[in-house]
């Protein structure tokens, strides 16, 4: 199952850099800009979710995966952007419906991620829950305060209670002992399903 979930966290954390990355060529960074909005917004949940459960240092800064595969998919939407720059501008609304996507994908995979890592510390399903929506909503609301935005996750009042209800699902079901991967993948998709637009 570590297996599972370190694959899962890697297709997270590369969901939520291509998200970060998008948002931040939308607001005209360069590539530094680029790469470090797609790192916070790919990581900083992760981050947030270690300090919480005392994991310290946290994962990002141990296995460096996490930091290749953001740095890779934020490079890839920025060589993307530059060689496709006009036809780029032109379907900003058709990206947006993709960064959403994306956002849908890390918060889903990292609420359950976040969760499965504070289950071994606690037993307490507050806290439990509460850790899983923080590393899901962590680093999106990072990204959204450094580009001057209101965060999703206070203007979208599906955006946490997806994160939630996902986590409860996946919560309920382990305590129940049903099969750990039917459990995340219930989870994760429960998440994903009510995160896009067009389930709103």
């Amino acid at each position: 199952m570590e297996d599972v979930m370190f694959v899962l966290e890697l297709i997270g954390a590369a969901a939520f850099a291509v998200s970060g990355a998008m948002v931040a060529i939308e607001k005209k960074a360069d590539i530094f800009g680029v790469l470090f909005l797609a790192v916070t917004t790919a990581l900083g949940g992760g981050v947030i979710r270690d300090v919480l459960i005392g994991r310290i240092p946290p994962v990002m800064f141990v296995s460096y995966w996490y930091l290749l595969i953001s740095v890779v998919a934020a490079l890839a939407v920025f060589i993307d952007a530059y060689l496709r720059s006009e036809k780029y501008k032109l379907h900003l609304d058709k990206l947006d419906a993709v960064n959403n996507v994306f956002d849908a994908i890390g918060l889903a995979v990292f609420t359950v991620s976040g969760m499965n890592a504070a289950m071994p510390v606690s037993d307490n399903v507050i806290l439990v829950l509460f850790v899983g929506m923080c590393t899901g909503v962590g680093g999106g609301m990072l990204r959204d305060v450094m580009t001057n935005t209101m965060p999703k996750v206070l203007r979208k009042r599906v955006y946490a209670v997806a994160s939630l209800i996902g986590g409860g699902l996946y919560y309920v079901m382990h305590v129940l002992d049903i099969n750990q991967l039917l459990s995340v993948g219930c989870g994760t998709v429960s998440c994903t399903h009510l995160t896009l637009p067009t389930n709103r």
